[in-house]
């Protein structure tokens, strides 16, 4: 995302990570990963069950995503922040998603990952924002 953000703010878009944990450790992440847009922590899940995101199971966590998609499952674990996953607010099976909304905030794209790799084409983000004019 980072490296198409030029992409989305050409659209008027602004991008946003939320992930698990507090505030702090959103940051402190966002600053691991050199990413300059807004990360936010939410570390109840409260976004994660507003938007029906799923969870997956050991299966699915370990042994299916290298099977499905061994270069990305190779990056992921490269990635992976294990201070972060053995935080008491961390959920290692919880799936993440994506959208777009319009600026009345009204969902116009929304993907629920099915698994830990699968995670929408940044073409796809892009064409739902064109999509808004």
């Amino acid at each position: 995302m980072q490296r198409r953000l030029a992409e989305f703010e050409k659209r008027g878009a602004n991008v946003v990570a939320i992930g698990q944990g507090t505030g702090a450790e959103a940051a402190r992440i966002a600053r691991m990963l050199r990413v300059t847009y807004a990360c936010y922590g939410d570390p109840q899940h409260e976004a994660y069950r507003a938007f029906e995101l799923g969870r997956t199971g050991l299966f699915g966590l370990t042994l299916q995503p290298f099977l499905s998609d061994p270069a990305a499952s190779l990056r992921n674990l490269t990635q992976a922040d294990m201070r972060a996953a053995a935080s008491p607010r961390s959920d290692v099976f919880r799936l993440g998603g994506a959208l777009v909304a319009d600026r009345a905030g009204k969902i116009r794209f929304l993907h629920r990952s099915r698994s830990t790799t699968d995670v929408p084409a940044t073409d796809a983000l892009l064409a739902a924002l064109n999509r808004l004019g």
